[in-house]
């Protein structure tokens, strides 16, 4: 193992869908056994991405990289073995002996990607041909439909909706239907 002076990014892999449990044993790891000159940051690459379930919009928190964390740290051999040894923690990804620090400018990239994850939040819809869809905005309202057609670019649906006792194909914005569960 190496000794270093300044610290440096690192991808240690977690139990998946644990990386927060993983993130806050070792930030409690890291102060019982006063490593805190050790270590700078843990952090868990996330977006923010709108979804649209049931015709109701929400703020969902989605991971970059499922089973993984990154943290920035001098690397030795207590360091080493305070995160190999943390609950929920695989181990440093590559090289388990001596892992392979990951560069500032990749670590950059995926802040920058968190960053305009956040800004540019967008509604996720799940629409699949031949859904049951029942329409809650517009001149239709209240009416029930199949999807006939998703068009993902423009957010638009086209959907076979009874009008007057006959299947008429209209045209609906993704917000203007909910899916109907069974």
């Amino acid at each position: 193992m190496t000794q270093s002076d300044t610290k440096k990014w690192y991808i240690v892999q977690t139990y998946s869908n644990y990386e927060n449990k993983a993130k806050l044993a070792l930030e409690d790891r890291i102060q019982k056994l006063n490593l805190q000159d050790d270590f700078d940051q843990v952090f868990i690459p996330t977006e923010t991405v709108t979804e649209v379930r049931n015709g109701k919009k929400r703020q969902v928190t989605r991971k970059f990289y499922n089973g993984y964390i990154f943290v920035k740290m001098n690397l030795n051999k207590t360091t080493w073995h305070a995160v190999k040894n943390t609950p929920k923690i695989v181990g440093f990804l590559g090289n388990q002996q001596d892992p392979v620090p990951v560069s500032e400018a990749e670590v950059k990239k995926i802040e920058e990607r968190m960053e305009e994850g956040n800004a540019n939040a967008r509604p996720s819809y799940a629409f699949r041909q031949g859904d049951k869809v029942k329409i809650i905005d517009g001149n239709f309202k209240d009416f029930a439909g199949t999807v006939e057609e998703v068009n993902e670019e423009k957010e638009r649906l086209r959907v076979f909706v009874e009008i007057f006792g006959r299947p008429t194909s209209v045209e609906f914005d993704f917000d203007q239907v909910m899916t109907i569960t069974e």
